[in-house]
């Protein structure tokens, strides 16, 4: 019983200590990424009738990826919607929620996507050479550079979206 009661503890040490010694060491390389949330404010304008709007943008440039969230200004969800770009020079979007009133809007949806590829996740040569396309001022965030007003006009002239950068924040992750 002696015995016992002098192995237990000298085992309770040994398997804590023998934990508390070694060190952890990760062996895979730390790449800092940068997340950007965008805050806007706009208006849409259709056959005369303007719309404000609200709306968030998390931006992504590392993984070529953006995530927007479009509300009225009652903060009703119109928009909800995932792009990525791709390396061939084009993006992918996927429809997480969309209004019936935006439904009713002919492409709004897929112009939308188009622009916000163009405007955020386009090469920087490429960016913002469509004619439909208007920037005006700049913001800085982080060490990146971002449009303080942008004019979208439909090719079509069914609608016209303005939008102004409100606030921006980056977190580095």
């Amino acid at each position: 019983m002696r015995k016992l009661k002098f192995l237990i503890p000298l085992l309770v040490f040994m398997i804590l200590g023998g934990c508390s010694s070694r060190s952890v060491v990760n062996t895979e390389p730390s790449v800092i990424s940068s997340s950007y949330l965008l805050q806007h404010s706009g208006v849409l304008t259709i056959a005369d009738k303007r719309m404000p709007l609200r709306g968030m943008l998390q931006l992504n440039p590392a993984q070529q990826h953006a995530r927007v969230v479009m509300l009225n200004d009652m903060g009703m969800k119109l928009l909800v919607a995932e792009i990525t770009a791709d390396d061939a020079g084009g993006f992918e979007s996927k429809e997480l929620f969309s209004s019936p009133f935006l439904r009713m809007i002919p492409h709004f949806y897929d112009e939308s996507m188009h622009c916000i590829y163009e405007i955020f996740l386009a090469p920087q040569q490429s960016a913002l050479k469509k004619a439909n396309i208007i920037t005006k001022g700049k913001k800085i965030i982080g060490k990146r550079e971002f449009a303080a007003h942008t004019i979208i006009n439909d090719p079509q002239g069914r609608y016209t979206l303005e939008l102004f950068l409100n606030s921006g924040s980056i977190k580095d992750f």
